[in-house]
């Protein structure tokens, strides 16, 4: 699993917009809009090596990562990682 484009972020209060840039950034029309978490995550997708394309994979490194940054319980982690997922799935971002 991977991000098909590229983003770029501003932060509006609480809110992170993210808008699709470089070379494929007119197949994306839309914005993203995320929590803090959620902006987390698309950054930390947004760094996964080329290797790591297994939708499974990616969830556990994903909640492994929100649980060293935010010091949650495993069930909590993964269940916001699954939401951003099915998230980014309908904006249709990801690969």
């Amino acid at each position: 699993m991977r991000l098909r484009y590229t983003f770029r972020f501003q932060q509006l209060g609480d809110t992170f917009l993210g808008a699709a840039v470089g070379q494929n950034a007119h197949l994306f029309n839309g914005i993203l809009q995320l929590n803090e978490v959620g902006h987390f995550l698309v950054s930390q997708l947004a760094e996964l090596p080329p290797t790591e394309s297994d939708e499974q994979q990616t969830i556990t490194t994903l909640t492994n990562a929100l649980i060293r940054e935010y010091e949650v319980d495993t069930p909590t982690a993964r269940q916001a990682v699954q939401q951003v997922v099915d998230y980014l799935q309908q904006e249709g971002v990801l690969s």
